[in-house]
């Protein structure tokens, strides 16, 4: 899976995104920008339930920053 910035996604991000459709859908409407600092966010990642955590925080933020509106 290839983000907008062209740069290639961690596989275990991919994947967790892949089970996630919330957060996937929240990922696909960012900017390059935004994307960029997720994907380098989950190459600090060290385990599956981390990477897992991280990628369910992703539509968690997105959540609280459209309540703060």
């Amino acid at each position: 899976m290839i983000s907008k910035t062209g740069n290639e996604l961690p596989i275990g991000f991919a994947m967790e995104l892949a089970s996630d459709l919330d957060a996937m859908d929240i990922f696909a409407e960012m900017s390059e920008n935004d994307q960029q600092v997720w994907i380098d966010g989950a190459r600090r990642m060290n385990t599956k339930d981390e990477m897992r955590r991280y990628v369910h925080s992703i539509a968690d933020q997105m959540k609280q920053k459209k309540n703060h509106k």
